[in-house]
């Protein structure tokens, strides 16, 4: 049978990732690589056991032979090299965030409609069997009606020349690339919320070391996020029910050590996550069979959910002052 084609776009850590997980998904391989310089897509193919490398993404797309894209660099790079790829209808998975903002999202989504080529944003944890476990939980009302979620990401970033966490030109800040996380998942058990109040530590460029968010949903249902390049924080996310609580234990947005399911009746009952490798060959698997279906998104991560999701993201941003210099 013949093995549908990848190509990663990027060759950094989330790319070499992709090339590790895609082992463990179906029918599927890698064919090309793009990276920054030929340098390092030449040294990425070899290490990773890839036919073809290239330091230009428009050489790859004029030669053909690829059925889909994996799009894994920083987020402002996104827009672009995904428009390229539709343009010549070719499917794209790409890394989260999305873009860095609504109106990118917008017309990303315009171009995978027009050529009728699918598009999804790679928030692999959606596909987790840790997060498929918690959706389960709340279907069978294990924790009745939801109340609150709090969740937060943090990762204390080295202040290096060019550490792209730091660096505007790259959209860095904690939100777009750790915040997003606990900003999903209030989206996945919730919805777009009604009012937002956010708070954030600016640095001297406008992006934000730190930044904390209120999202506010009907009956007083809330969710509290935070994202901090400075503080460790529990990595933790828990989400409250007026019959118990679900805990996702550390790291929760990776493989957690367990869901914990607690009832207000003092049973506790614990779910261990073990899976092969990282976890993203469940998203791989995902794009893959929405592709075969001819589908352009996938009903699990629609496009209007990324659009709801940025919206969020602009909210916040909006009201903290986070700004990249693109825009």
């Amino acid at each position: 049978m013949k093995k549908f084609k990848w190509a990663i776009v990027g060759s950094g850590q989330i790319a070499e990732e992709f090339a590790h997980d895609i082992k463990l998904a179906r029918g599927q391989t890698i064919q090309a690589v793009v990276g920054h310089t030929m340098e390092k897509a030449k040294a990425f193919a070899s290490a990773e056991n890839i036919p073809q490398h290239f330091d230009n993404l428009d050489l790859l797309l004029q030669q053909g032979g690829i059925d889909a894209v994996y799009i894994a660099t920083p987020h402002t790079l996104h827009y672009k090299q995904t428009l390229q790829c539709l343009s010549h209808k070719i499917p794209v998975l790409c890394e989260k965030p999305l873009a860095i903002n609504k109106q990118q999202v917008k017309e990303m989504i315009t171009a995978s409609e027009q050529n009728n080529t699918f598009l999804m944003e790679g928030m692999w944890i959606r596909f987790l069997p840790s997060i498929q476990k918690v959706l389960e939980l709340i279907e069978e009302d294990a924790i009745g009606n939801i109340v609150s979620i709090k969740a937060d990401m943090s990762y204390r970033a080295p202040r290096d020349a060019g550490n792209r966490f730091y660096d505007p030109e790259k959209g860095g800040g904690s939100l777009l690339d750790l915040g997003i996380y606990p900003v999903y998942l209030a989206h996945l058990l919730l919805g777009k919320p009604n009012t937002i109040q956010a708070w954030a530590r600016l640095t001297n460029e406008h992006i934000d070391e730190g930044c904390a968010a209120l999202l506010h949903y009907d009956k007083g249902v809330y969710a509290v996020i935070e994202s901090s390049l400075i503080m460790q924080m529990e990595w933790l996310a828990k989400i409250y029910g007026d019959k118990g609580k679900i805990t996702i234990q550390r790291p929760w947005n990776e493989m957690p050590t367990a869901i914990v399911l607690e009832t207000y009746d003092g049973k506790s009952t614990s779910y261990p996550c073990q899976w092969e490798g990282k976890g993203l060959h469940y998203e791989i698997d995902e794009a893959y069979s929405c592709i075969q279906k001819g589908n352009i998104e996938s009903e699990h991560f629609c496009h209007h959910f990324s659009l709801d999701l940025m919206d969020t993201m602009d909210e916040i941003r909006r009201q903290t002052g986070i700004q990249y210099p693109m825009e």
